[in-house]
């Protein structure tokens, strides 16, 4: 099968840069994560007595620095004589050349074998938290399915696991040549019909950040032409389309040779409910999606044991409140469905702990917690983070929706534990 060499070619373009011809949208801060609350600061006051509590694998992580890519026993060793560097951006028609980093069969709907030690749907949740901001704002901006934009990410990078993708690179589509100078050299898998499959090295793209990368993909979308006023993706725009088929089926034969492509970008994008990135109106076909169906998460405090509590049940919150609880507000919005978070209580230190990591609510029954539900979902693209005490007897563990809170509690000798899941 041939390799998805993508046909692509940038007129009036020495080098694909941010294009002037291109209206990039602004990211936007929740303002929650600029906002503290006193209250959940100062309730949150480190106990003198200790315990010890498991600890957990830290799930902030989107890919394990300590991995490479796929072993040498699973695909074909690049040549000697390839150890020299490609370096044309163009082939001989002036198509802009793509270039890979795996193979396109070696895609799976799962992340890589590599992370298979973490929670699966974390792992794909974290990746799609960390481009859609830019994906939504960038598509929403230039007529453009964010759901394609985003599966397209996940394909190419193979869920953000390749060197090319990750931090300092950054290069989520594989583009090969110079991005505003700035390059770097990569092992690249080449295909033909006499030799199969061969490794060489080439120079590719190297961006700041995701969000050039992103932004460096729409200009090729937007601005690739063979001849004055015809768009060679302009079937791939929301205003050329009726759905984000459309816009996938455009693309196959064109971004990519390989006749399964677009089946394997609408099998992301209906697997992970991408489309819920789309922004509707006048700039595209296809509807605005539902709202997400989402639950208040309520927090409440302990002041003699300063444990937090954090249940979506009113009469539970209630309850609680005439026990002596502090009600201390929403902690932050659920969604209805989504990865499950499981509740356990202690009934040694009488404290709760939740965690959607099976593996360690499996464990922590088995040293004697009680198991008490799923309690919510994971989901959205607003991280909780999970702190430790080291000191605490009870309420060992604390969740917070808020940067400023995280970080106060890490100076008072909290011991960061990473994302412990998503909310709205």
């Amino acid at each position: 099968m041939d390799y998805k060499k993508l046909l692509c070619s940038v007129m009036l373009l020495g080098s694909i840069g941010l294009s002037t011809g291109v209206a990039y949208g602004e990211e936007t801060t929740d303002s929650t994560n600029k906002t503290e609350s006193s209250s959940m600061v100062e309730s949150s006051k480190v106990s003198d007595e200790t315990t010890e509590t498991p600890s957990t694998e830290k799930t902030n992580e989107t890919v394990d620095s300590e991995t490479t890519e796929a072993s040498s026993s699973e695909q074909p060793q690049a040549s000697e004589e390839n150890e020299s560097v490609d370096e044309q951006e163009f082939d001989e028609l002036g198509n802009l050349q793509f270039h890979h980093p795996i193979r396109f069969e070696d895609f799976t709907l799962a992340p890589p074998a590599f992370r298979a030690a973490r929670s699966a749907v974390n792992t794909q949740q974290a990746f799609i938290n960390q481009v859609a901001p830019s994906a939504k704002s960038l598509a929403s901006s230039n007529n453009l399915y964010a759901s394609v934009m985003i599966a397209q990410a996940i394909v190419e990078s193979g869920w953000g696991g390749s060197d090319l993708s990750r931090s300092p690179n950054h290069n989520l589509f594989g583009i090969k040549g110079m991005y505003n100078g700035q390059s770097v050299t990569m092992p690249t898998w080449e295909y033909s019909e006499k030799n199969g499959w061969y490794q060489i090295n080439a120079k590719f793209r190297k961006y700041p950040s995701f969000k050039e990368s992103l932004g460096d993909n729409v200009t090729i979308l937007k601005t690739t032409s063979f001849s004055a006023g015809n768009y060679y993706y302009s079937g791939a725009w929301k205003s050329n389309t009726k759905s984000y088929k459309d816009a996938t089926a455009w693309l196959t034969g064109r971004y990519a040779t390989a006749p399964n492509y677009g089946s394997t970008l609408n099998s992301v994008i209906e697997t992970y409910k991408l489309t819920q990135y789309d922004s509707g109106g006048n700039n595209g076909g296809g509807s605005t999606p539902a709202p997400v169906q989402t639950n208040a998460m309520y927090r409440l405090y302990n002041p003699n044991s300063g444990e937090h509590f954090y249940t979506a049940s009113t009469g539970e919150r209630d309850n609680v409140r005439k026990a002596g609880w502090r009600y201390e507000g929403i902690g932050w919005q659920a969604p209805k469905s989504g990865t499950p978070v499981y509740r356990l209580y202690n009934p040694n230190a009488g404290d709760h702990h939740y965690t959607p990591i099976v593996s360690e609510k499996n464990h922590l029954v088995k040293v004697g917690w009680r198991y008490e539900g799923v309690s919510w979902y994971s989901g959205g693209s607003k991280p909780l983070y999970r702190l430790y005490n080291p000191n605490a007897k009870a309420g060992a563990h604390h969740y917070t929706l808020l940067q400023s809170e995280r970080d106060n509690l890490i100076k008072h000798g909290w011991r960061n534990e990473g994302i412990g899941w998503y909310g709205q």
